[in-house]
């Protein structure tokens, strides 16, 4: 009697979960960083990223219908990469003159061309800032590198929604 119960909830919990998962899916959730692409962009071949970029790059797009691929003959879409410039600049420093908090701020200077080579979006410059707090302690100095890691990724991330954003508007345009 005990066994039957038991399966019984756990077969209910499982539908509870089924019914659950399927009616987020009906009301269009999405995975944070999730990304629709129109179909030109599908297929992005990057030219002139550093390794941070293309790893930022590379993480967008697993979580959207894209894809990188590895020749600009494949591509509905070639970024061209320009110019990148990474800072880490002191915000304001404590009494005894260490910095309190930091800035971060990576440049991007980029266009855009189609398949054919043609410039969809002439050369522009996307700026994105994060700041942290520093905090002067022994134990907290591995944390705050970490923590400056992780900012550093999450400023390549947002500069290629950026780019993303700025290409699918130019898309848009182009349509009839």
């Amino acid at each position: 009697m005990f066994n039957s119960s038991f399966k019984n909830r756990a077969v209910t919990k499982s539908s509870l979960i089924f019914i659950a998962l399927l009616m987020l899916t009906a009301c269009g959730y999405h995975l944070r960083g999730a990304i629709e692409l129109p179909e030109a962009l599908k297929t992005m071949y990057v030219k002139g990223a550093s390794p941070e970029l293309s790893k930022a790059i590379r993480r967008i797009f697993r979580v959207t219908s894209g894809k990188l691929v590895a020749t600009s003959g494949e591509a509905g879409m070639i970024l061209n990469v320009l110019d990148e410039y990474y800072q880490r600049k002191t915000v304001s420093l404590s009494s005894t003159g260490y910095s309190n908090e930091y800035e971060l701020i990576y440049r991007l200077t980029f266009d855009l061309l189609d398949a054919n080579g043609n410039k969809l979006v002439s050369e522009q410059t996307i700026e994105v800032y994060k700041s942290y707090y520093n905090a002067q302690t022994s134990e907290t100095l591995l944390s705050k590198d970490n923590e400056e890691i992780v900012l550093r990724g999450e400023l390549y991330e947002e500069a290629v929604r950026m780019v993303i954003q700025r290409a699918r508007s130019e898309l848009k345009k182009t349509l009839p």
